[in-house]
C-alpha cells in the first residue's frame, strides 16, 4: 500500500511541479523579471508544489494503512 501511495505521490507531483512552472514562468515573464530570477522563483514554486503533493500522498496513504484499513 505504501508502494502504491508513493507512486501515487511521485506522479502527482511531477505533474503539479510542471505545472507551477509553467504558470510562475508565465506569470513573472509578464512582469519582465531577468532570466536567472525568473528561472529560481519558477524552479522554487516547482520544488514546493512537488513537495507539497508528495507528501499529502505519503500522509494519506499512511493514514490509510495505520488507521482506516487496520
Amino acid at each position: 500500500m505504501f508502494g502504491i501511495s508513493l507512486v501515487i505521490g511521485l506522479g502527482s507531483g511531477i505533474i503539479a511541479a510542471l505545472m507551477a512552472f509553467v504558470i510562475t514562468w508565465n506569470e513573472y515573464q509578464r512582469h519582465q523579471l531577468r532570466l536567472p530570477s525568473l528561472i529560481r522563483l519558477s524552479l522554487q514554486a516547482a520544488a514546493t508544489a512537488f513537495v507539497f503533493f508528495l507528501s499529502v500522498a505519503l500522509l494519506f496513504g499512511y493514514v490509510l494503512i495505520h488507521f482506516i484499513l487496520r
